[in-house]
């Protein structure tokens, strides 16, 4: 009854928004310009983000815990990325050709992820994890990678393989490879090897034995999109670095989540201690504008992404909004912004609202958990611990959406199907907010 209620509230109060879905549904398939942005019965549309809130085109008001899929760490449309973006915009907004704010922002993402020796940028956090796939490949002369099962890296062929789809194939402790969607090539899931999650054991002994077709390692610290806010142990991410180190593998960490957002402006690098061959950014640097990027040893990055370069290594690389004028300006704004804030803020209002939720689930009698680290959580409907994919199947998906809905009616924008996240412009009113929902919202669903 619960769920019917809260679906009569949801129709009720996003007449508007229906009616623009009814209307895009000609224009754009499902009537959104992505996945991400689709929400059954009908999807929110925005009409205005500012701070750590966004109203919809029915004028109700939500605390943002999507946050645009985590760029907006400053919360949205921040004075100093808007005045920055403004001021650019009157001196160009792209050229191709590259800019003095590129170098700028180059050298303050290094100034807090020194082994970023060197670093290309390019326009999507994909982007980012498939060019560094591409130079690894190139460096090694060797063409498989290796990915954790549940990792998203992005929606290019090569990553999407036993993962956010929730499909699996072959035992917990040797995954097989399986196509997230439809689409990917044979040949791709041929050349991609799935690894178990946080099983330093068998992780260690699959790389061993396919270390000699091996060109890369490519996983997220913390399993993020839809996989539940999972972070790797540190003891896993030392084990891969010490194989892949002996056997001539490029370690891949894709930080486009992570990246300015745990371990402080340091990133997984400096939260675990474990430093990769090369690392993948996005969402942050961009100041909530498209952007991605990756680099890390110099070597590595001189021999396949120079221009120079020899033509056996060289990988070609470039894009016509790479590195453009408002994207360099933005990022830039929002990192030296950043430079000014306490990162133990977020990070203590995210583990109250972990704590809180579980504490009210518990005396609601419910079966569930929150995982997350730094700003980031997850709530799962689940009783067994949650440290892999396979765990995270087993969260009761129907109470999830159920809870999630009853929140989004609340005014608090949580994705059922999407890790949450806070900013610094969420405030302790909105925590205490939040926890009063969910326990209205579980309180309606107990009933």
């Amino acid at each position: 009854m619960a769920q019917l209620r809260f679906m009569e509230l949801f129709e009720s109060r996003t007449r508007k928004s229906r009616a623009l879905w009814e209307e895009a549904k000609k224009s754009l398939p499902g009537g959104v310009a992505g996945r991400a942005a689709f929400l059954a019965p009908n999807p929110v549309y925005v009409e205005k983000a500012v701070g750590g809130n966004f109203v919809d085109v029915d004028g109700n008001e939500y605390i943002d815990l999507l946050l645009g899929g985590f760029p907006h760490i400053l919360g949205h449309s921040p004075p100093p990325v808007v005045q920055a973006v403004k001021t650019q915009a009157e001196r160009g907004t792209s050229t191709e050709l590259f800019n003095e704010l590129g170098i700028k922002l180059a050298k303050k993402m290094q100034q807090f992820l020194p082994h970023l020796e060197m670093v290309r940028f390019c326009n999507t956090g994909s982007e980012a994890t498939m060019f560094a796939i591409r130079a690894a490949r190139a460096w090694t002369k060797k063409e498989k990678i290796a990915k954790p099962e549940g990792g998203y890296s992005g929606q290019h062929d090569h990553v999407l393989a036993s993962g956010i789809s929730g499909r699996t194939a072959g035992s917990a402790d040797r995954p097989i490879p399986i196509a997230d969607c439809a689409g990917i090539p044979q040949f791709i899931i041929d050349n991609t090897i799935i690894l178990p999650w946080n099983n330093i054991h068998d992780t260690v002994s699959i790389l061993k034995e396919h270390a000699h077709e091996l060109a890369a390692v490519v996983l997220e610290p913390v399993q993020g999109f839809g996989m539940g806010a999972i972070p790797a142990d540190r003891e896993y991410l030392e084990a891969i670095r010490g194989i892949t180190a002996e056997n001539n593998i490029v370690f891949i960490y894709d930080e486009v989540v992570t990246g300015f957002r745990i371990g402080g402006m340091g990133g997984a690098v400096k939260h675990y201690g474990v430093i990769p061959d090369l690392g993948c950014y996005g969402k942050i640097i961009g100041g909530g504008l498209p952007v991605g990027a990756y680099g890390g040893r110099r070597d590595i990055m001189e021999q396949t992404c120079n221009p120079d370069a020899d033509p056996e290594f060289r990988i070609f690389q470039s894009g016509t909004f790479t590195g453009n004028q408002l994207t360099m300006a933005a990022g830039l704004a929002c990192l030296t912004e950043l430079e000014t804030k306490d990162y133990s803020y977020i990070d203590t209002l995210a583990e109250k609202l972990r704590v809180g939720i579980e504490k009210i689930g518990t005396e609601q009698d419910f079966k569930m958990q929150v995982t997350g680290i730094a700003s980031i959580f997850y709530v799962h409907f689940n009783d067994h611990p949650v440290r892999n994919m396979r765990d995270k199947l087993k969260d009761d998906a129907a109470k999830n959406y159920e809870f999630s809905m009853g929140m989004v009616v609340n005014g608090v924008y949580l994705s059922p199907a999407h890790t949450g996240a806070l900013c610094f412009a969420h405030t302790q009113e909105d925590i205490d907010y939040i926890l009063s929902v969910t326990e209205k919202v579980l309180t309606e669903m107990k009933q």
